[in-house]
């Protein structure tokens, strides 16, 4: 691991061993070599911090080139891995920036909802995710965050942060998919179902 990246996952670590507490389960889902692009639930701007921190591989992950505008945080980005990309218009090359990391053997992790979730449910998952992994050619490892934004509240009552990973979408089965629209569909689907199993959810 790089070393701002390993500075700033000890610091994390430690801190939320003091605050909150872990538990942590199906790192073993995550290959340890090759592309692989890990799709989460997205809860606040913490998320990538978080699980950045429980994987057992260096992340790279997508983000918002506004945050790139702001000396400290933009400076910090970079050092982290991330990848610039325009939200709410289709960014060719901030996508292409991704399918060669995910092309060069790395780990990404995306928020296929494309934006925190308020109240903690699911959205609409955008396609982009199901688009990168057959363009990368590349499984796709369900994530699910679980934790109170309240942190006031959670440290009183030691409410630990829960982070979960699920058995991958292999990319032999992915490759039987067509790049279309409706296989974009299908994958999604496919991706959120898993994402719901991790939350407990039976539909």
């Amino acid at each position: 691991m790089k070393f701002h990246y390993r500075v700033v996952r000890a610091l994390i670590n430690l801190t939320m061993k003091v605050l909150r507490g872990w538990e942590k389960q199906g790192k073993e889902y995550i290959p340890l070599k090759g592309g692989v692009l890990i799709a989460s639930n997205h809860i606040n701007l913490y998320d990538p911090f978080l699980i950045g921190c429980t994987s057992p591989r260096e992340l790279y992950y997508l983000a918002k080139i506004e945050l790139f505008k702001k000396p400290l945080l933009g400076w910090l980005l970079k050092k982290l891995n991330s990848i610039p990309i325009s939200r709410g218009s289709f960014d060719r090359k901030g996508l292409q920036g991704a399918v060669e990391i995910l092309r060069a053997g790395k780990a990404l992790l995306v928020f296929p909802e494309g934006t925190r979730s308020i109240d903690g449910n699911l959205k609409e998952l955008k396609l982009g995710v199901a688009k990168l992994a057959l363009e990368a050619e590349v499984p796709i490892v369900p994530a699910y965050l679980d934790y109170s934004k309240d942190w006031l509240k959670a440290f009183f009552q030691r409410e630990k942060i829960k982070v979960k990973f699920g058995s991958p979408i292999k990319k032999e089965n992915l490759s039987q998919i067509p790049g279309n629209k409706e296989g974009y569909i299908k994958i999604t689907r496919e991706i959120i179902q898993r994402i719901k199993t991790l939350k407990g959810e039976k539909n």
